[in-house]
């Protein structure tokens, strides 16, 4: 689906979500209570002032906003917001990881990349890379013609099919290959959550998998899609993958392999109810083997 809308730099055509600084598509609320609807009031104004706050931040950095613009002028932008981007760039400079692998190209790759220059800069030490991966191979070739001289270096753009994939009981969707690194963050986007197999909308698996062979510490940005974060709170736990409301966002970690939780033999006991209906529950849990 394309529309029309606004980038850092007047009128692009958008491939996928929202265009940076786009207002977010309101949900219609007539089907709810009062209280359900007073809270979503909130919400999005919470999520206005942050969008706001972000893109003041974000122009006031003018070599990240120059970036920015030129990376998204005249083509097609990904569904990033200005609080997303924010998010990312101040993620990177407060944890400054070396390998960050990034899922769904866009003007996220030039945020990421120069947060890790900038970092270079005020620490003396190596730059890191960016990993960027895209499953889509007509925006992959716009995006590299796009991608800004001053950030190419320390970006590698990889094409891969997306196919589907299991963890446990979860069907998901991932990448056919990623590069194998030691990565300590990630900011997951991509690729479009419909199974290449039957078209039925599934959850983003890469970051399980990354996780799952993982002993370095890793921290992720995952974006705005309740499937996938309901399956990274079974797996992880409320502790591990936390979702914020201002931010539309869930921020998982630090996890590695022995954070990943398993389906584990268990009773349903606790969840009958002798008057009412029963809802039963999915409980996943981590053992220890010795």
């Amino acid at each position: 689906m394309t529309d029309n809308n606004q980038g850092p730099e007047g009128p692009t055509i958008l491939r996928n979500e929202a265009l940076p600084g786009a207002v977010p598509t309101m949900v219609a609320t007539s089907a709810y209570g009062p209280l359900v609807r007073a809270r979503k009031w909130w919400v999005d104004r919470m999520v206005a002032a942050r969008s706001r706050r972000a893109r003041y931040a974000l122009e006031q950095n003018t070599e990240l906003w120059d970036l920015m613009t030129r990376a998204a002028a005249g083509t097609a932008v990904t569904g990033a917001s200005y609080s997303d981007y924010l998010t990312l760039y101040e993620q990177v400079k407060s944890f400054k990881p070396r390998e960050v692998v990034e899922f769904g190209t866009g003007i996220t790759s030039v945020v990421l990349a120069q947060a890790l220059i900038e970092n270079a800069r005020e620490d003396g030490g190596p730059t890191g890379r960016v990993t960027s991966m895209e499953d889509d191979r007509d925006w992959y070739e716009i995006a590299k013609s796009r991608l800004p001289e001053e950030v190419s270096g320390i970006v590698e753009l990889v094409h891969s099919p997306k196919v589907d994939g299991y963890y446990k009981c979860f069907r998901g969707v991932q990448y056919e290959e990623i590069p194998d690194r030691p990565y300590d963050f990630v900011f997951s986007d991509g690729p479009d959550r419909h199974s290449p197999v039957n078209g039925d909308k599934l959850f983003n698996l890469d970051l399980i998998n990354l996780v799952r062979r993982s002993e370095k510490p890793i921290r992720a940005v995952v974006d705005n899609h309740y499937l996938t974060f309901y399956i990274l709170q079974k797996v992880f736990g409320t502790a591990l993958a936390r979702y914020s409301v201002s931010h539309k966002l869930m921020f998982v970690g630090p996890v590695t392999r022995d954070d990943v939780r398993f389906l584990k033999k268990e009773s349903f006991l606790p969840d009958l109810r002798l008057f009412g209906t029963t809802e039963l529950k999915l409980r996943m849990a981590r053992e220890d083997w010795f």
